[in-house]
C-alpha cells in the first residue's frame, strides 16, 4: 500500500566501484518538543482518499451522552482539534503505559482515548475509537524510540481508519476515527489491513500545540504532562521529500 508516510528503512547503495558501498543518510521533516499537541490524519493511500479529502483534517469528539464522545475528523479551522497531551512517568511512557488526555468539562477533567476490544464491535461491525472520562485504552501513546514518526499506536495489531458513517446519536454522516485489526493471511503467512469498503486507512500525526493552565478546582492535573516529538505544521509536510 502506497503511504504519503514513508516506511522507515536503510539501505546501502551500491557504487561502481567493487566491494564499497555508499550508506543512504536519512532525511526526515524536522520536529519539535512540545508538551501539548493536535492529532491530524495523513491518509496513506491519497488515491483513496475521499471526496472531499480529508487528508489533513483533525481528531476531534462529538458529544454521545455524559462523559462520552465519539471520535471523529473535522475540516482544521481555528477552532478545531481536540488538545491532547501524553500523561505518564518516564517509566510508563517507555514502556507504553501512559495516557495521551485531552482536558474537557466544568471543573475540567480528564478523557482519554479509547479503542475497542478486538470482540468489540459497534453495528456497523467497527471497532469504536472513543474520547471518553477516563485514562483510555493502555498502549495508546505517541511512538517514540526507534520509530521516526510521532504517530499515535493504536490496540494491538492493525491501523487507524476513517470512515464515512452514521452516528446513531445524531442519525447523521460524520467521517468517523475507527480502528481495524489485521487479519492473518494463512497463504502468506503475513499480517494485512483490514479496511472496510466505506474507510481509508489513516495515520493520526502530532501537530505541536499550547497546553493551556487548569483553573483552581480542576479535576485534570498536568504533573505528568511529558514532553512529545510533534510537527510545527502537519498539512505544511510534502512527505515525498522525506525517509532514507
Amino acid at each position: 500500500m502506497l503511504t504519503t508516510i514513508l516506511p522507515l528503512s536503510l539501505a546501502g547503495l551500491a557504487s561502481a566501484a567493487p566491494f564499497t558501498s555508499r550508506q543512504v543518510v536519512p532525511n526526515y521533516p524536522e520536529t519539535q518538543l512540545s508538551k501539548a499537541f493536535r492529532l491530524v490524519a495523513n491518509v496513506t493511500d491519497p488515491s483513496k482518499d475521499f471526496d472531499p479529502p480529508v487528508n489533513n483534517w483533525v481528531f476531534n469528539g462529538i458529544h454521545t451522552g455524559a462523559g462520552f464522545n465519539d471520535a471523529v475528523l473535522f475540516a482544521d479551522g481555528d477552532s478545531s482539534g481536540r488538545v491532547f497531551y501524553q500523561n505518564g512517568t518516564a517509566e510508563e511512557i517507555r514502556y507504553y503505559e501512559g495516557s495521551v488526555l485531552s482536558d474537557g468539562g466544568t471543573p475540567p477533567f480528564p478523557f482519554g482515548i479509547y479503542v475497542a476490544a478486538e470482540d468489540q464491535t459497534d453495528a456497523d461491525g467497527y471497532h469504536d475509537v472513543s474520547l471518553n472520562v477516563g485514562t483510555g485504552t493502555k498502549s495508546v501513546q505517541l511512538q517514540h524510540f526507534p520509530e521516526i514518526y510521532p504517530v499515535l499506536r493504536g490496540a494491538g495489531q492493525g491501523t487507524y481508519v476513517a470512515c464515512n458513517q452514521v452516528v446513531p446519536y445524531y442519525n447523521k454522516e460524520y467521517v468517523t476515527i475507527r480502528w481495524t485489526y489485521d487479519i492473518f493471511d494463512s497463504e502468506t503467512a503475513l499480517y494485512e489491513h483490514n479496511i472496510p469498503d466505506a474507510c481509508i486507512a489513516i495515520k493520526l500525526v502530532a501537530e505541536c500545540a499550547t497546553l493551556n493552565d487548569l483553573p483552581e478546582g480542576s479535576l485534570s492535573s498536568h504533573e505528568y504532562a511529558s514532553n512529545v516529538n510533534c510537527y510545527k505544521d502537519v498539512s505544511a509536510i510534502d512527505w515525498t521529500k522525506y525517509g532514507p
